[in-house]
Parts: C-alpha cells; sequence; structure tokens
C-alpha cells in the first residue's frame, strides 16, 4: 500500500456526549467449554444487529455493573453485538493458566494464552446465540490490546474485520517488569482525576458505585508474572505487522506512562506507511486508565467508530 495519512484528533472529556442510559438487553454467561476452566462472558445485542464487535478487556477486569454499562453503550452506539469474556488465569473463578501456556508467556510469547482466549469467545458467540459474523470490529484496551492483535487471524477466518481498534496499548514498548510495575503506579494514581469526569451523571455514578461492591477478579502470582512479561516486549508490534489491516483505530491518554509516547508515535508512522486508515486518537489531560470514564468511553465510540460505514 501507498503512504496515508492518518488524521490525528484530540479529545477533551466533554461529560454532555453521555446519555441516558441505554436499553440494551446485556446478558451474563459462564462458559464451561470442554475440558477448560469456567469464565464469566458477557454478549451485549442491540434490536438489529449489523455484525459483531469482539471486546477483549484490560487487566484486572470484572464483568460486573461497569462493564455491563459500557457493553450496552457499545452495542446501542455502534449496532453491532458486543461479545467480551474474562481474561483467562484473570477470572472470579481463580483458575490458573495452564503451566504449558504460562510457560510460553515467561517467555514473552502470547499466541497460545490468545488461542485459549478465542476458546472462550467462540463459546460465547454460541451461548449468546451470535449469529451474524460477517461484519466484524475488534476493540481491545490495555492488556486486551495485545489478546486482540494476537487473535486476528483466527478471528479474521470467522469473517471480515472492518477495523482493530486498540486502547491504551501496552506491549508497543521493550522495557523490564520493574519498569512496567513503576508506570502502571504512576497510571493508578491518576485513576482519581478519571474517575470526576463521570460526576454528574447519575446512572454512570451508580454503576461504577455497584461495581466497587463486587468481588474482584482473582489470578496467581506466577500467573501475574507471566502476564507481566507478555506486556513488557514489542510483542503487539509483531503481531500486527504479521497480519493484513484494514482499519486501525488508536488512542493513548496524553498522560498515560504505560503507553509511551515515542512509541505510539512510532505505531502511527508504522501504519501509515502501512498504508492503514484510521484515526490516532490522544485524550487530552488524562492517562492510562481514561477507559474508566464514561464520556471518554462515549467520544471515542464515535470517534473510533461513528465514521466506518457499519452495515444496515
Amino acid at each position: 500500500m501507498d503512504d496515508v495519512a492518518r488524521p490525528r484528533l484530540v479529545i477533551t472529556a466533554d461529560g454532555r456526549a453521555v446519555r441516558p442510559r441505554p436499553a440494551i438487553q446485556v446478558r451474563q454467561h459462564t462458559l464451561r467449554p470442554r475440558g477448560l476452566a469456567p469464565l464469566d462472558a458477557l454478549v451485549a445485542t442491540p434490536p438489529e444487529p449489523a455484525g459483531v464487535l469482539v471486546y477483549f478487556p484490560g487487566f484486572n477486569t470484572t464483568l460486573g455493573p461497569w462493564e455491563i454499562a459500557k457493553c450496552a453503550h457499545l452495542a446501542d452506539a455502534t449496532s453491532l453485538t458486543v461479545v467480551v469474556t474474562e481474561i483467562p488465569g484473570m477470572s472470579r473463578f481463580a483458575d490458573p493458566i495452564p503451566r504449558t501456556i504460562r510457560k510460553e508467556m515467561l517467555r514473552g510469547r502470547i499466541e497460545a494464552w490468545a488461542e485459549l482466549n478465542l476458546a472462550y469467545v467462540r463459546e460465547a458467540l454460541d451461548v449468546g446465540d451470535v449469529g451474524n459474523t460477517e461484519y466484524l470490529q475488534v476493540l481491545g484496551y490495555s492488556t486486551g490490546c495485545s489478546l486482540a492483535v494476537a487473535s486476528l487471524p483466527v478471528l479474521g477466518e470467522w469473517g471480515p474485520i472492518e477495523g482493530l481498534n486498540l486502547v491504551e496499548p501496552v506491549a508497543i514498548t521493550e522495557r523490564n517488569i520493574a519498569a512496567l510495575q513503576a508506570h502502571n503506579l504512576a497510571d493508578w494514581g491518576r485513576m482519581p482525576r478519571v474517575l470526576a469526569t463521570n460526576k454528574g451523571h447519575e446512572w454512570v455514578v451508580a454503576a461504577r458505585r455497584a461495581q466497587e461492591r463486587e468481588p474482584s477478579v482473582r489470578y496467581s502470582p506466577v500467573d501475574l508474572v507471566a502476564i507481566a512479561q507478555v506486556l513488557a516486549t514489542q510483542g503487539l508490534l509483531d503481531g500486527l505487522d504479521a497480519v493484513e489491516l484494514a482499519r486501525v483505530a488508536l488512542v493513548r491518554g496524553s498522560r498515560s506512562s504505560l503507553c509511551r509516547l515515542r512509541d505510539y508515535d512510532r505505531l502511527h508512522e508504522l501504519l501509515c506507511e502501512r498504508g492503514v486508515p484510521g484515526p490516532t486518537i490522544t485524550v487530552d489531560g488524562l492517562g492510562h486508565q481514561l477507559w474508566h470514564s464514561f464520556p471518554v468511553i462515549v467520544q471515542l465510540t464515535k470517534a473510533m467508530l461513528g465514521d466506518v460505514g457499519l452495515p444496515g
């Protein structure tokens, strides 16, 4: 492909973007694929689904009221059925990552972990009676960006992938685990500013408070190290290099430590050189935790998916 000039957008959290809570049905399922540990999943179904949005969440994500609210919004705004599962090794059931897969992850390799995750995504599509995969969008946040990219070859066999949407990709920087943890702690310190953007929206605040009363997912120290080892590589760049890309939207918080600016800019340039269209977006004033700001989620949905010619 020839080089393309990908648009660079800057958005600021705007509370006026938040609408009333969407009346979208979100079903929670406990998945038990044959021979695998149980995991939870959410399937949000709009009235007339135009395709599927496969959503890969971030580290330590519980599929409770907060994620239900996000999925309902995404389904309502896009007319796509939204499917999300817990990350293997990080569930309310506390089942560990299988040892053979963990060994690969400790070497910085994600493929086997992504393959395991896809077994649950496939099961979620089946139990959620999601039949229309002729139009696919893929969305990842943080750790989920790495799983999303590693899953693209298989997802492409299920249906044509019209767009890849990466919010705060972490595995674009080579660093040691100590640096990764330092950057993670720096971004956690910016969470209060992110959550403050939700004030003034009663249903959003209520969903967040309800989530805080829910038990968190559980994971073992050795699995935590394995996940960190995957995130401390540039594996996401290698994964992107190995697949055809129709369109990619990128998102970074301007104050993010986990998604480093110089490497984000390099990813932008690489996509330009490959001729891959889509916006490169910066969320002004917020860090890595921007995906916990509902005004930002609403604005990003429009910026990432608002002009892609959704079917129907």
